[in-house]
């Protein structure tokens, strides 16, 4: 009887191992994932909502540093724009994060709604002017960073 016994534990802890534990390490990486994400996106809108006219070069490397993919080829390519417009209209922005929701995860890629205000100030309006955005992102996981890899707004 008490062999039966030591079968039987030996069993369940051998089911344990080979079912249940994988699981938990899974669900540890989803949220480890999820957390990551959460922060690197928060801070990758913030970097968006603060540029500035008198910071440019510096800003624009900022928001670089934390794109990738589509959202990376169409900022870079807007850039010659922002160059121009913001010290012709002496912009100055910055931001701040509302909320964020987690649409999807998975250890790779997240996909998150943020809602953000943005304070902006300019030629025109030296009264700061508040903007109130809410956008789609797509976070990726390269070389251990997450970095934003798509940007849609959300009407």
């Amino acid at each position: 009887m008490t062999a039966l016994l030591l079968v039987a534990a030996v069993v369940l802890a051998v089911l344990y191992v080979v079912k249940v534990h994988p699981d938990h390490e899974h669900d540890a990486k989803l949220v480890a994932a999820r957390t990551g994400a959460v922060a690197a996106g928060r801070q990758a809108i913030i970097n968006l909502d603060a540029i500035s006219a008198k910071t440019l070069d510096t800003d624009l490397k900022r928001v670089e540093a934390v794109s990738t993919g589509k959202f990376k080829d169409l900022f870079t390519k807007s850039e010659t724009t922002l160059r121009s417009l913001y010290p012709q209209q002496q912009t100055a922005s910055t931001g701040s994060i509302r909320s964020v929701a987690v649409v999807s995860t998975d250890t790779d890629s997240v996909t998150l709604l943020i809602a953000a205000d943005r304070s902006v100030t300019d030629v025109s309006n030296k009264t700061p002017a508040l903007q109130t955005s809410r956008w789609e992102i797509v976070m990726e996981k390269h070389g251990g960073k997450w970095l934003m890899a798509d940007l849609e707004p959300v009407p």
